[in-house]
C-alpha cells in the first residue's frame, strides 16, 4: 500500500511522536510512506537535536519526504507562498497518486477535498474550529472518546464517518531500566534519592496545566507531606515568558526549593522515578504521556480531559480529578501519597491496562483497518 501523510509541520510534540511511531509501524509491514511537510520547526537552539533525530529516522526508514514552504511574512508575501504551496501540495498528491492520503493537519485538508479524493484526516488537537479550509473527511479518526465528542459537537463531523483508534506506545515503555542508572539519573540532575517524586512530562504552560499542578502542591499539601517531596518536570517552557510565570509561582508557594525542571528527552528513565505521575492538562486529545506513566509502572493522576475515561478506570488503574480543580488534585495526591500500597496498586493495574489497550501494534493495525475501509469504499 503506498500512503501519504500530510503534514503542515513537526513540532517538538505528541503529533510527531504518533506520525513517527506509525510510519515506523507500516513501513516494518512492507508498506510504501510519503511525507509531505512545511518541515521540522525549532523554536529554540535546545530543539536542534530533536528535529535533526527525527529526521534521520525518517531517513533511516527510507521516507520520501516532500516539501513546501510554508507562508509568513508581509501580507503580500504570505499570500504568494500560500498559492505556491498549495499549488505544489496539490501536484505532489497527483503525482504521487498514492492508495491512501492521510492529512495530519485539518487546515490542509480542503486540498484533496478539491481534488475530488478520497482521503483520512485524525483529530489531533481540540483547539481546531470550523473554517474554510477544513473539509470533512471521507473517514475521520478519532482518539479518544472524548475526541469523536469534540468532533460532532464541535467540527459538525458525521457520526457515521468516525473511527475511534487510540493512541498506541511502543511496549519498551514496560521494560525496566537498572537501578544504577536510575540513580545515576538523579545524579546527573540532582535529584534527591530520599524523596518521594511527583512527575510531569510535557510543556511548560497553563494549556498543560502547570499552574494547576503548582497549586494543588503548594495550597492543598500538609506541610509534613511536602517536607516529604520532590517535583520534577520534563519539558520545555512555551514561551520564554512561561520562565519568569513559573518562577513567581514557585516563590509564592515556596516551592523553589523542591522543584527540578529538565529540558525534554526520552522521558522513559524518568517515568520510572517517578512515584506519582500527574498529568494536569485543559486542553487534550488522547493525553500520550498518561499512558507512557501507566506503562512504566507509574501511579497516574490525570485531568478529565480527552482520554482521561478511556485510559482509566477511576480508583482502579489510576485516579482522575475535575479539569482546573487543584483542591481535588491536591486530596486525590495526597491519598497516594500516604499510601503506599494504594499507589503500588494503581501503578500495576495502570501498567496491566496500557499493555493490553494501548500499544504501538494495536494503534498500527487499527489504523490500517481503517485504510483498507477507505480503499473500500
Amino acid at each position: 500500500m503506498k500512503i501519504v501523510f500530510v503534514v503542515m509541520r513537526f513540532g517538538k510534540d505528541g503529533l510527531s511522536t504518533n506520525i513517527l511511531e506509525l510510519t515506523r509501524g507500516f513501513i516494518n509491514k512492507g508498506h510504501e510512506l510519503h511525507i509531505i511537510t512545511s518541515g521540522f520547526k525549532s523554536k529554540a537552539t535546545s530543539d536542534t537535536n530533536f528535529f535533526q533525530e527525527l529526521k534521520s529516522e525518517f531517513d533511516a526508514l527510507g521516507v520520501h519526504l516532500h516539501y513546501f514552504t510554508e507562508p509568513s511574512g508581509k501580507p503580500l508575501k504570505k499570500i504568494v507562498t500560500s498559492v505556491t504551496s498549495l499549488s505544489k501540495i496539490g501536484a505532489l498528491l497527483i503525482k504521487i497518486n498514492a492508495d491512501v492520503i492521510h492529512c495530519h493537519s485539518p487546515n490542509l485538508t480542503f486540498i484533496p477535498w478539491l481534488l475530488r479524493k478520497k482521503f483520512i484526516s485524525t483529530v489531533h488537537a481540540d483547539t481546531i474550529r470550523p473554517s474554510a479550509r477544513y473539509k470533512h473527511p471521507t473517514l475521520l479518526i478519532a482518539v479518544s472518546q472524548g475526541s469523536q465528542e469534540f468532533t460532532e459537537r464541535v467540527m459538525h463531523s458525521p457520526s457515521k464517518s468516525i473511527r475511534t483508534v487510540y493512541h498506541g506506545i511502543s511496549d519498551r515503555f514496560a521494560n525496566s531500566t537498572p537501578d544504577d542508572e536510575l540513580q545515576q539519573l538523579k545524579l546527573k540532575h540532582d535529584i534527591p534519592t530520599d524523596k518521594l517524586i511527583i512527575g510531569f512530562v510535557g510543556r511548560i504552560s497553563e494549556m498543560k496545566g502547570t499552574d494547576i499542578l503548582v497549586e494543588a502542591i503548594g495550597n492543598h499539601l500538609s506541610q509534613q507531606i511536602k517536607d516529604k517531596i520532590h517535583i520534577v518536570l520534563v519539558g520545555d517552557y512555551l514561551t520564554r515568558q512561561k520562565v519568569a510565570w513559573l518562577d513567581e509561582m514557585l516563590k509564592k508557594h515556596q516551592l523553589k526549593d523542591k522543584i527540578t525542571i529538565v529540558s525534554f528527552q526520552d522521558p522513559k528513565p524518568f517515568y520510572e522515578l517517578f512515584d506519582v505521575f500527574i498529568l494536569p492538562s485543559r486542553s487534550d486529545t488522547f493525553g500520550l504521556v498518561a499512558v507512557e506513566a501507566m506503562m512504566s509502572g507509574c501511579c497516574t493522576i490525570r485531568a478529565n480531559s480527552n482520554g482521561a475515561y478511556d485510559q482509566i478506570d477511576d480508583g482502579i488503574n489510576g485516579l482522575i480529578f475535575t479539569m482546573e480543580n487543584a483542591t481535588e488534585l491536591g486530596q486525590k495526591l495526597e491519598q497516594v501519597l500516604l499510601d503506599s500500597n494504594l499507589r503500588n496498586k494503581l501503578a500495576l493495574k495502570g501498567k496491566e491496562k496500557a499493555l493490553k489497550y494501548f500499544t504501538n501494534r494495536q494503534m498500527i493495525d487499527n489504523t490500517l483497518t481503517v485504510y483498507e475501509e477507505l480503499l473500500s469504499l
